[in-house]
This record gives structure tokens, C-alpha cells and sequence, in this order.
């Protein structure tokens, strides 16, 4: 926790985003780097001719963090994908309320 959900890249791209990201990541939030978990999911775009290439789609679940903070992990990622070469990204930010997240068993 946080968890960044990440499709429309390759599973390569994603493990070097997360080894190279964890740590800044980590110093934006204040929170131990090993705290981040990056999810890859294999995905496929369409639109009514078919198949199309996208960019990458991030969803970043975590509990909410002041705004400058999440401006901040955006800009990160978001920099992150442009030097690998695409144009932008789309990234959105998911909040877990506390009494509804569980860890082994118990919530928070």
C-alpha cells in the first residue's frame, strides 16, 4: 500500500518503472519505499475499428494524501512514461476510506 495499477505498457516497462520509482515515491509520500506495490495487468485497447495502441492507464489506491502530494506521484509517473518515449498517460487516484480497508483481517 499504496498499490499503482498499471495496463497499456509491457511488463518490463512496469518493473523498471517500480524499481526506479519506488524510492522517490517513497520520499513524496514520506513513507517506506518497500510500501508500494506495482500491479501489471496485460491489456488490450479497441475502438470501433479494432485494436489500438494506447498509453499507459495508472490507478494509484491509497488513502488520501494532500493534494501537492498527489500532484507530485502524477507529475512522477506521468514523467516516468515520457521517458520511455509516449506521449502522456492517463493516471487516477482511488481512495480507501480506513474503517473499509482490511489487513489480515482487521481494518484500519
Amino acid at each position: 500500500m499504496p498499490q499503482i495499477i498499471v495496463k497499456g505498457v509491457t511488463e518490463a516497462e512496469v518493473k523498471s518503472l517500480a524499481m526506479d520509482t519506488c524510492k522517490t515515491l517513497g520520499q513524496i509520500v514520506d513513507c517506506p519505499s518497500d510500501w508500494f506495490v506495482f500491479d501489471y495487468i496485460q491489456s488490450k485497447f479497441f475502438d470501433e475499428i479494432g485494436e489500438i495502441k494506447h498509453w499507459p492507464v495508472v490507478q494509484v489506491w491509497w488513502f488520501a494524501r494532500p493534494q501537492e502530494v498527489q500532484d507530485a506521484v502524477a507529475t512522477t509517473l506521468n514523467d516516468y512514461f515520457k521517458q520511455l518515449g509516449y506521449p502522456g498517460s492517463q493516471i487516477s487516484f482511488h481512495i480507501f476510506d480506513y474503517p473499509a480497508y482490511y489487513e489480515e483481517g482487521e481494518h484500519f
